[in-house]
């Protein structure tokens, strides 16, 4: 009689393992259906944060947009100039300081040495009286930084001795 329990048992046992197996296999397909679709949604999340990344830049720099176009409107309907570029001036710094707030920096240039990883040279003019050689005398356009990245070089007019002038300005 033991013989035959422990057969059953055998059978018993044979007959739950592809059940066993089959549940497995199940739990395995709905992990994975589960994971493709959670990597399906990330990938969603990340495209639409990337699309409105810059929303809230954007709402802060409209209304400067706005005081741009009252200023023109007031320029077009003949008021004041002096009151509109007093205005223009506000709508300015207010950029400057939005500008600011996203991580945007201005690249010191005008007196600070010529630095070829922020500044970019478009010209030299000689150098007077005691200016040192890539000394930045001018800015022709301002340089920014991004969270300690430059975005956009300075390009500059740098102080140069004599001969040693690079760009010259001598035309002018």
């Amino acid at each position: 009689m033991k013989k035959n329990h422990e057969t059953e048992d055998k059978d018993h046992g044979n007959a739950e393992e592809p059940k066993e197996e089959k549940d497995q296999h199940e739990k395995l397909l709905r992990l994975k259906a589960d994971f493709e679709n959670t990597k399906k949604r990330l990938e969603r999340d990340k495209q639409e944060a990337i699309k409105f990344a810059n929303e809230k830049l954007l709402v802060e720099i409209l209304s400067i947009v706005d005081n741009f176009d009252r200023a023109m409107t007031s320029l077009s309907e003949g008021h004041d100039p002096e009151q509109v570029k007093k205005g223009l001036q506000i709508a300015q710094e207010e950029l400057h300081q939005v500008l600011e707030r996203h991580g945007v920096q201005v690249v010191k240039s005008v007196g600070e040495a010529f630095d070829p990883k922020l500044h970019e040279a478009v010209a030299t003019v000689e150098a007077t009286g005691d200016m040192k050689d890539g000394l930045i005398v001018d800015e022709i356009q301002r340089g920014y930084i991004l969270n300690g990245r430059l975005i956009r070089p300075s390009r500059v007019r740098i102080a140069q001795k004599g001969d040693s002038a690079l760009f010259s300005e001598r035309g002018k």
